[in-house]
């Protein structure tokens, strides 16, 4: 996959045609809902729900796999610190003052569980709807039109920074410096010719940006929109559906279903 930021996937399917407030609400009560659950099949079921939605809607199993990626090293880490500091229920092994015990395993399991569901829900919007058209929404929602723009160019512009990072590391290495050798001190000092650069040129575009913006009259007048967005009866049927979905599984938490 490349080092772009922007995880979108154009596809002609529902989920992608659906208004972005409608995806940001439902990633807000899934959120919510992962938080609330306990049970470690019912955060399984969740995780295993939204993976399958977004393969249903083509989004391809690489970007999918691209979020799993990121998320092993805090899926390892969890499962393997979390049984050993905080310990309850039986001992399994004990070693000095650590103890590894069935209570701590299965909050490992379901901490790790809950990471990765929680990780996929506030994907879904991202895989789903372009970048613009999520601001859009944003916006909508009530955020202040220059937050938007600040989103909106933090989205645009990070591929741009990674990708100055990158051409700077390269000149460099063919002007004889060698970065990410040696000790943990002498490879975070390679880098400082290249950040150096890096903050400079970045320093640069920013300035760049800015009166790129101010030409262009940024607060002054009415926005206007080229493409805007509109609730349909479809858009508002699925908050309903998941309004209803999150307010059931509440419900059924609460009433001691889900342990």
């Amino acid at each position: 996959m490349s080092t772009s930021f922007d995880l979108y996937v154009p596809r002609d399917s529902a989920l992608h045609r659906t208004d972005p407030r409608v995806k940001l609400w439902a990633a807000l009560l899934g959120i919510m809902l992962c938080l609330a659950l306990q049970s470690i099949p019912a955060l399984a079921i969740a995780l295993l729900g939204v993976n399958a939605l977004l393969l249903s809607a083509g989004v391809p199993w690489n970007r999918v796999r691209w979020v799993w990626a990121r998320m092993t090293p805090i899926t390892v880490l969890i499962l393997s610190l979390q049984p050993w500091f905080a310990p309850s229920g039986g001992t399994w092994l004990a070693l000095g003052p650590l103890a590894l015990t069935a209570g701590g395993v299965h909050d490992a399991v379901r901490f790790a569980v809950r990471a990765n569901a929680l990780a996929f829900m506030a994907s879904l919007p991202l895989l789903t709807t372009p970048q613009d058209m999520l601001v859009r929404g944003l916006v909508r929602l009530g955020m202040p039109y220059t937050w938007g723009l600040t989103v909106s160019l933090a989205l645009r512009y990070l591929p741009t920074a990674h990708s100055l990072f990158t051409t700077i590391e390269q000149a460099q290495e063919a002007r004889g410096h060698i970065t990410g050798r040696g000790h943990v001190l002498a490879r975070a000092r390679s880098f400082v010719p290249v950040l150096v650069a890096t903050i400079i040129a970045s320093l640069r575009l920013s300035d760049q940006l800015s009166m790129t913006i101010a030409a262009r009259g940024l607060a002054r007048g009415t926005r206007t929109s080229l493409y805007d967005i509109a609730m349909t009866r479809a858009d508002w049927g699925a908050a309903a559906g998941v309004t209803l979905v999150f307010g059931a599984a509440l419900a059924l938490r609460l009433a001691g279903v889900f342990v």
